[in-house]
């Protein structure tokens, strides 16, 4: 629970992707059960945005820690892999930048340029992420947000 609860301290590359998965199975249960079983209107609505903002917490949590390992700090950064995220969400919530396309008889919410454009450029930034923080390893030894999460000492320094 700690991986999703607290901001302190760091967290290696292992933690990243279970916190990733586990964020992603709470997600997908979440939306497929209590969201289907709600109808269209503003308890939906409601009850996206507080699943929304749980999942947001969760995952700045994991974000947060990952930075720290990284030895980078967590503003700016974490405002920056998390807000286009936010924004997303925003915008699927509440339909902004959709309209109504008429698609082999049905009528379809399709997003605008604007929409897409947006969408394109958090995807772009959600892959930066998981680079940075999935794949590039983090600071040896200590560093100023905690111990290594390895357990490993800094290599000592040549001659």
């Amino acid at each position: 629970m700690d991986l999703f609860m607290s901001f302190e301290g760091r967290i290696a590359r292992k933690g990243f992707w279970l916190g990733l998965l586990g964020i992603m199975a709470i997600s997908l249960l979440a939306g497929g059960t209590v969201l289907s079983v709600l109808p269209d209107g503003i308890v939906r609505i409601f009850a996206q945005i507080i699943l929304s903002a749980g999942v947001v917490y969760i995952w700045s949590a994991v974000v947060v820690k990952r930075l720290h390992d990284r030895g980078k700090p967590a503003l700016p950064w974490a405002v920056i892999f998390i807000a286009p995220g936010i924004l997303m969400q925003a915008i699927s919530i509440f339909q902004i930048g959709y309209s109504p396309v008429d698609f082999a008889g049905t009528q379809v919410l399709m997003p605008g340029l604007a929409t897409t454009i947006a969408m394109w450029a958090a995807t772009a930034v959600a892959l930066w992420m998981v680079v940075e923080l999935g794949f590039l390893k983090g600071t040896p030894g200590a560093n100023a947000y905690g111990p290594n999460p390895l357990g490993k000492a800094a290599p000592a320094p040549a001659a």
